[in-house]
């Protein structure tokens, strides 16, 4: 009973994934959609080719100010020798197309809007992403039986792989972002070549030249996966078996270069539909600098670092002490795989890669550190005391991955940098604070307002004021006490604004008798009291009911329209029952050096 409920453990998690999904996830919400990020990018080859018939990507602001209403879109678009090309490469849209098409398909037919970012294509994607997570699974549980693991070790590992890794966050959060892709592939590579070298057949290669092609145009940098070939076929006999086998039939040999090829040509050719060249550099001043690597950073910082938010791949380099001692072959090629992947990844410009849950770089070879989880299992099983040491770490870990999953779902883990205090902070929390972390090596210059309410500073509003309660002193102010509003900041912009990338921060102490409060925070730019930006912050996802409450909140502003052009900040009250104060308010503009949000 055990080993045929164990046959079905990617069953069983794809079952709870798509639980997971359905209560979490809510496309409708333009923060919570599927398609976000990098996501967009991958997937508008599907939209230019099909749906608008563009590959200039005109249809970018059309979409962002339908669908999300954000003031800060997501251009992938890249000018390359004056011809617009997709910064991104196409590898995860062929795997997205089939779930594209249903969506395409059923919106035609039931008269939705057919415009390839409506809910329907939303979801759609975002279940082909929970398709993808148990292809990888099923490909993994193949592969992991070709080793001496057992059955039930071999679904725990799946287990670990599914719950107790960052891959979560990447299927039910991020959908569309390429990794789960990328496990699904190279755990189907993986397997290839590992039949391909126990039981040589055209059929297993062939696939697994197909695959690596796939690989490649999904993440380039992955094809440093060739370099785990003599790790997969275990040793040095079948590693040159495999050689054999594979070159020295001219029929093989072709069929295996035409597969390889098939995808990285498709790409070419896009790039030449769009540009006109068949190579193309998207990513323009952006790359790798091999001489400064974060190799450190990459593994241990509290910003993104791999095995500081999963720590079970820590762990898993356990795994290395076993192959140190029964197979010196698979133990070197697997550690020059495994330190060459750290060094390239950790030597591109953005080593975090804006990452919101761990480094998300590292779950594209989470089938290695599946196989490296096995070989720990056989360390472990020999020692009783490390059997009954290893069971509590085991569950404790899943609990904190799932834990850690949900805080950066609600964003309380901030985004952007994140150090040690910011860590500390957000660890135990299950309510999001409302906190602006400002990277300090790139302020130029700080204005700052300030007003306790104890005295008449000449702000507006000193109706507001009151002795109900106070955070500090005597006074605070009430919006919807004789209206809506709070004492409130109206201040020439021109002079504040010394840069490009200039920040407004606003912190206070706040106090609400309701849980769901319907206060707001607003910045609004206006000129002759019209406003022409106007930016909410909502205070009921961080308001603790009837307790003083820090709030801190920042938005970028836009560049002004006018030189008279006046900022205006202050609190907003309509709901008459609730009983929202503030105190202690503070105001700061802080231009930067260069654009913060990429630190």
């Amino acid at each position: 009973m055990t080993a045929k409920l164990s046959k079905y453990t990617p069953e069983l998690i794809l079952f709870l994934y798509l639980l997971t999904f359905l209560v979490v996830k809510n496309p409708s919400d333009p923060f919570d959609r599927v398609l976000i990020s990098d996501g967009k990018g991958y997937y508008a080859y599907l939209t230019a080719i099909f749906i608008y018939d563009d590959l200039d990507y005109n249809f970018i602001e059309d979409y962002e100010a339908k669908y999300y209403g954000h003031d800060k879109i997501k251009d992938f678009r890249y000018n390359f020798d004056g011809e617009i090309v997709n910064t991104y490469f196409p590898g995860v849209a062929f795997l997205m197309l089939p779930f594209f098409l249903i969506a395409h398909f059923l919106s035609l037919i039931l008269g939705f809007s057919a415009d390839g970012y409506s809910l329907i294509y939303q979801y759609s994607i975002g279940l082909g992403a929970l398709f993808y997570l148990w292809i990888g699974l099923r490909f993994l549980q193949k592969l992991l039986q070709t080793f001496p693991f057992s059955i039930n070790q071999i679904s725990f590992i799946l287990i670990l792989i599914a719950l107790c890794t960052n891959i979560n966050y990447y299927v039910l959060k991020e959908g569309a972002m390429s990794h789960v892709y990328s496990f699904a592939a190279i755990s189907g590579f993986l397997i290839m070549v590992r039949k391909a070298s126990i039981n040589f057949r055209n059929l297993s290669i062939i696939s697994a030249a197909f695959l690596f092609g796939l690989i490649v145009i999904i993440r380039p940098t992955n094809a440093l996966l060739i370099l785990l070939v003599p790790f997969i076929t275990g040793s040095k006999d079948s590693f040159f078996n495999l050689i054999k086998n594979t070159f020295t039939k001219p029929k093989t040999i072709i069929l295996v270069l035409i597969a390889a090829a098939f995808f990285p040509f498709a790409m070419m050719l896009l790039w030449y539909l769009q540009s006109g060249h068949w190579i193309v550099y998207s990513y323009g001043e952006h790359g790798f600098d091999f001489t400064n690597p974060y190799f450190f950073q990459i593994l241990f910082s509290f910003d993104k670092g791999w095995f500081i938010y999963t720590p079970i791949a820590l762990l898993a380099m356990g795994g290395f002490i076993w192959l140190f001692k029964k197979n010196k072959i698979q133990f070197w090629w697997a550690l020059i795989f495994m330190l060459a992947f750290v060094y390239v990844q950790s030597s591109w410009y953005c080593w975090t890669f804006t990452s919101n849950f761990g480094n998300r770089t590292f779950i594209d070879i989470y089938p290695l550190i599946a196989i490296l989880l096995g070989f720990l299992f056989l360390i472990i099983n020999k020692q009783k005391f490390l059997k009954i040491l290893f069971g509590p770490i085991f569950l404790v870990l899943i609990l904190i991955n799932n834990l850690q999953f949900y805080q950066h779902y609600k964003y309380i883990y901030p985004p952007g940098t994140i150090d040690f205090a910011i860590y500390k902070d957000s660890f135990t929390r299950l309510i999001p604070a409302a906190r602006v972390h400002v990277p300090d090596e790139l302020v130029k210059s700080k204005e700052t307002f300030e007003n306790d309410f104890e005295e008449n500073y000449g702000w507006l509003n000193y109706g507001s004021v009151t002795d109900t309660l106070a955070y500090a002193g005597k006074y605070s102010s009430q919006p919807g006490l004789v209206n809506d509003y709070s004492i409130g900041l109206l201040v020439d912009a021109k002079p504040l604004l010394k840069s490009e990338y200039v920040w407004l921060k606003v912190s206070a102490e706040v106090f609400s008798n309701q849980s769901q409060s319907r206060g707001q925070l607003v910045v609004q730019l206006e000129n002759k009291n019209q406003f022409y930006f106007y930016n909410p912050f909502y205070l009921k996802e961080y308001i603790v009911q009837n307790k003083w409450t820090r709030m801190e909140f920042r938005c970028a502003l836009p560049t002004l329209k006018a030189e008279d052009d006046q900022l205006r900040v202050f609190f907003f009250n309509t709901n008459k029952n609730d009983l929202l104060l503030v105190d202690d308010l503070k105001v700061e503009v802080i231009s930067f050096s260069a654009d913060p949000e990429d630190k």
